[in-house]
């Protein structure tokens, strides 16, 4: 993930902290804050995206699949590149796989 990539991470995670609707649940307003917190400290924003994909997945359950707009966003950014992780996660475990 390069640096504008990261900045824009950042920034929709930003606007979602912000939305009044993420900031009714405060499981998903803290998750945002920490990861905000560790890829300005540097953190690899891969893993990061990975948490965000499924946490954003938890957040749609837990609100009966109502999703605020600014989640859904970051949901489009996050996925591409949660997927190829997976991918290349699974390809260093398991011969042929991803």
């Amino acid at each position: 993930m390069n640096k504008s990539e990261q900045n824009q991470l950042i920034d929709l995670m930003s606007t979602a902290y912000s939305d009044p609707e993420v900031k009714t649940d405060g499981q998903m307003h803290q998750l945002l804050f920490d990861y905000a917190k560790q890829l300005s400290e540097g953190h690899n924003g891969r893993p990061i995206c990975v948490g965000l994909s499924k946490e954003i997945g938890y957040f749609s359950l837990r609100n009966n699949m109502n999703t605020p707009q600014s989640l859904i966003e970051l949901h489009n950014f996050v996925s591409p590149v949660q997927l190829s992780y997976g991918e290349r996660m699974s390809a260093t475990w398991w011969p042929g796989g991803g």
